[in-house]
């Protein structure tokens, strides 16, 4: 499936979708911060470049935000550097 990562300059994050259940199941709107994509992923500066790192390290950024979700599926996920 074809990244769903968008950036929110408002937000300064990338926001992505998670399918915690497959994609049969619940559709999951997380959001990892500029400042993990840069510190932890190494993202260069520019949109693109985040959405790059995101889609470059989506499985480790998802299964962490998979695992928040478990954790409580009623809380906003947003993954911050502290959280890698």
């Amino acid at each position: 499936m074809a990244s769903e990562a968008i950036f929110l300059p408002a937000a300064g994050s990338v926001q992505f979708a998670i399918y915690p259940d497959g994609y049969d199941g619940a559709r999951i709107i997380a959001r990892i911060d500029e400042e993990a994509l840069h510190k932890r992923f190494h993202a260069p500066d520019g949109q693109e470049d985040l959405i790059q790192a995101y889609a470059l390290n989506a499985d480790s950024i998802d299964a962490l935000a998979t695992q928040r979700y478990r954790a409580n599926p009623n809380e906003a996920i947003c993954l911050h550097s502290t959280d890698f």
